[in-house]
């Protein structure tokens, strides 16, 4: 393994919404970062709720949900040198080269390894979809699938119905897994890439109340991560790639005070590329949980919480180089930078946040 630069990179971000159109400062947002990590704001692409955004591995090409009802995927040209999103072929606005998701509010997609079709994920009627993409890239069509998440019987105050919340491929591509905060439950699917179809595989089950919200495959390939939004929580979970076979283990805090009265809410989960240090965003405590990751992905260690500098922290990301990371803070609209330490895995701030628009997702592209 090559070893990590000790001076950080710049590159570019790019930063979804939850404003409506209407909104001064609404779309997508290019943004540029430099070592120190100092931000400058170089466009913004209108559309409304542009929620969560993913590249597609193997082209320069972004895809974002548009989080409505009914539901959008917007597909983008991103120029490799500056990480500027552009629209594809003829359109002339990104709302209307966007193209129905197949259900209501999708808050998350993910793009197959082999870049072939999206799957994108709905909150609003717990629906998973599959759509393919052109030679391109792009998503021009309608899902080839929709897969609706079962309800499950009430449980005094709890959430019941269906509410999916990620669509994440494993590593290889074979099995795609789902959460659905509605239901405690992590659906495995495997994935047929002759007919792009998803057929159920397994389905694993939390405790009443945890909320699975987003998850990170360890690179050891032996474990997977999830993060519960309602009990701001980690559930540990062995993988078994072979056999798609996903089994909760351990289930470890990620605040500091897991008694602590005030509200709170976990919302992102972002692993290291050595996959020695683990990260999740806590909005009521408005912090960035460290976490050290013990036995190869086995377990994780609360190790420190830092401010997250701003409101309600709904996203972050590593920049390639693992030197700098970067959170979306939605409620005081501003993007923070912290410096990272990739020897202990602190975290410490960096430049001044930057000013925009109710931002949810972060993700860094280009170089």
């Amino acid at each position: 393994m090559n070893p990590l630069p000790t001076t950080p990179s710049g590159g570019s971000l790019v930063i979804g919404s939850a404003a409506p159109a209407d909104t001064p400062g609404a779309g997508l947002s290019t943004v540029r970062y430099d070592g120190t990590g100092a931000m400058t704001l170089v466009r913004t692409l209108p559309v409304g709720h542009p929620s969560y955004a993913a590249l597609d591995p193997t082209r320069p090409v972004l895809h974002a949900v548009l989080e409505e009802a009914p539901g959008r995927i917007l597909s983008l040209r991103v120029d490799p040198a500056t990480g500027v999103l552009g629209l594809p072929g003829t359109a002339t606005s990104a709302t209307a080269a966007a193209t129905a998701s197949g259900g209501a509010g999708p808050c998350h997609l993910a793009v197959h390894p082999s870049g072939s079709h999206v799957f994108a994920a709905h909150y609003g009627d717990g629906v998973l979809s599959v759509i393919p993409t052109g030679a391109d890239g792009l998503v021009t069509s309608p899902p080839v699938q929709t897969i609706r998440h079962p309800g499950r019987q009430p449980a005094g105050k709890l959430l019941t119905s269906p509410h999916a919340h990620m669509a994440a491929p494993s590593p290889d591509g074979r099995f795609l897994l789902c959460t659905d905060l509605g239901t405690d439950r992590i659906h495995v699917y495997a994935f047929a890439p002759a007919t792009g179809l998803l057929s159920a595989h397994q389905t694993a089950e939390l405790p009443p109340g945890r909320g699975p919200r987003h998850l990170v495959f360890h690179p050891s390939g032996r474990y997977v991560h999830v993060l519960n939004e309602l009990s701001s929580t980690l559930t540990v979970c062995t993988w078994d790639a072979p056999t798609g076979r996903l089994e909760p283990t351990v289930e470890l805090a990620t605040r500091q005070d897991p008694s602590a009265p005030h509200a709170n809410s976990a919302a992102a989960v972002r692993l290291s590329a050595d996959g020695r240090f683990l990260y999740t965003t806590n909005r009521g405590d408005d912090a960035i949980a460290v976490h050290a990751v013990r036995g190869d992905g086995a377990s994780a260690e609360l190790i420190a919480t830092v401010a997250c500098g701003g409101v309600w922290p709904r996203d972050i990301a590593l920049t390639p180089d693992g030197l700098l990371l970067f959170c979306a803070n939605q409620r005081s609209g501003t993007l923070t930078a912290f410096h990272r330490d990739p020897a202990t895995g602190h975290l410490t701030p960096a430049a001044a946040p930057l000013v925009t628009t109710e931002p949810t997702s972060v993700l860094p592209v280009g170089p």
